[in-house]
């Protein structure tokens, strides 16, 4: 079975009322997506306090490696979340699942802002800080499928690449707005003050933030092509079951989806958030430091994705992928050594040479994952293919690098892990996909 950009219905009218309404569509849905990361980020990143103030250990290790544990707790939940928000979105409209999400992260952001620590409730904080983060994953879960979707079916076909690159643009973006509150927090705040107080900061940030994108999620439209298959779906099978469909009938896809995600996720977790704390523990850095160089690395990357995007419309999904494998393979290894060299300056560089690789496979993932799944199952398709990408990609990546590390003693493991990724996604990419006929270069 073959998917094109024409399997799920007919491309929008190119009228200048729709690309209005397109590009309204894809600024609401992206600031959701920039808030959703913005809040599910902030954790990484003060991962170092978060440590002491919930984990109290005489090792320092294990209780970093307990931080990561919980971090990845929220991965754990991710395809339920998914699930749960992608049905929604596929029934009841990609708008109802996007104002859901974002409220949910939100909440959950600003409850762990007010968490109190170890020291005050004992055993509770650690547990009440696990299910707020699983809150938080729950809700990431379905905010990728929802607003991939809703951008795609909004976009000019031409320019479709472009805008959803948008998404993991804005998704970086958040992320280094959470670097940027905490290289803040961590260079004005006393230590004592970060672990008593100033950390909470970041996370309560969420309130207004939420609030306002509360606000602009209620005041748009669903997608026409949703509306027009909704309507003609409720007629032919008013209880239609999304994820049963989309296991009986689009197995492969989903797995191929699965596939990309991962490598794509392991970018992410391990290449931009894991490397806040590993420039502090492992590479001796101050944390001040340590956020400032990836909140340097992720905005440059955050202006890069767009440009990887429009590179995507005009040569094709599948070579952007193979092109950000090859340079993961290529140029990790070089990244993560002049990290290692001592040096803020040369550390910039290093991960700046990392948020290559990065930003290309960002914009492909993104581009490419819509376009597997017909209208009636996308959002629960792609929401859900990325959500367990992100439990074995995401999850796992910073806990296993901190363990690995702590193991072999080698500071080079992450960059190890990036690199048999890379090639892990040059051989999905080559040996088990196939370009469809379309001009879009998508897989069967």
């Amino acid at each position: 079975m073959s998917v094109s950009t024409d399997t799920a219905g007919v491309s929008p009218p190119a009228t200048e009322e729709h690309r209005r309404k397109a590009k309204k569509a894809t600024a609401v849905a992206a600031f959701g997506t920039f808030i959703e990361y913005y809040d599910f980020s902030v954790y990484g990143y003060v991962a170092a306090t978060l440590a002491i103030v919930f984990f109290p250990s005489d090792n320092p290790t294990v209780g970093l490696l307990n931080t990561f544990l919980v971090f990845g707790s929220a991965f754990a939940v991710r395809p339920l979340g998914a699930l749960f928000f992608g049905r929604l979105g596929d029934r009841a409209g990609r708008r109802v699942s996007l104002i859901a999400s974002i409220g949910l992260m939100s909440l959950a952001a600003a409850l762990t802002g007010l968490l109190p620590g170890y020291a005050s409730i004992g055993v509770a904080a650690p547990i009440l800080l696990i299910i707020l983060r699983m809150l938080q994953g729950f809700s990431t879960g379905g905010e990728i499928g929802g607003a991939a979707s809703y951008i795609r079916e909004w976009a000019p076909k031409e320019r479709r690449s472009l805008y959803i690159s948008f998404i993991p643009g804005v998704a970086v973006f958040g992320k280094a707005c959470a670097a940027g509150m905490a290289a803040l927090a961590a260079t004005l705040i006393p230590e004592s003050a970060m672990e008593s107080w100033g950390w909470r900061i970041p996370f309560l940030l969420a309130v207004p933030l939420g609030l306002l994108c509360l606000y602009l999620r209620l005041k748009i439209e669903d997608t026409p092509e949703f509306r027009d298959t909704q309507s003609a779906d409720r007629s032919a099978r008013p209880d239609r079951k999304p994820f049963k469909e989309l296991m009986a009938d689009y197995p492969g896809p989903l797995g191929k989806v699965m596939a990309i995600s991962t490598v794509q996720n392991v970018g992410t977790y391990v290449g931009t958030v894991f490397v806040a704390s590993y420039l502090s523990s492992v590479l001796d850095f101050s944390e001040g430091e340590a956020a400032t160089i990836v909140l340097l690395a992720v905005l440059a990357a955050a202006v890069f994705i767009p440009l990887c995007g429009q590179f995507g419309s005009r040569v094709g999904g599948k070579r952007v992928l193979i092109v950000s494998y090859i340079a993961y393979v290529a140029l990790t290894i070089p990244s993560f050594w002049l990290m290692g060299r001592g040096s803020v300056g040369l550390a910039i560089a290093g991960l700046l040479l990392g948020m290559i690789p990065y930003a290309l496979c960002q914009a492909g993932t993104y581009a490419a994952m819509p376009e597997f799944f017909p209208v009636q199952v996308r959002h629960t398709g792609v929401a859900f293919g990325h959500s367990v990408g992100a439990v074995i990609g995401g999850g796992a990546g910073p806990y296993a690098s901190t363990w690995l590390i702590d193991s072999t003693g080698s500071t080079l493991v992450p960059a190890y892990i990036l690199v048999f990724f890379g090639l892990f996604g040059l051989a999905v990419v080559l040996g088990l996909m196939r370009p469809s006929a379309s001009r879009d270069h998508l897989y069967a």
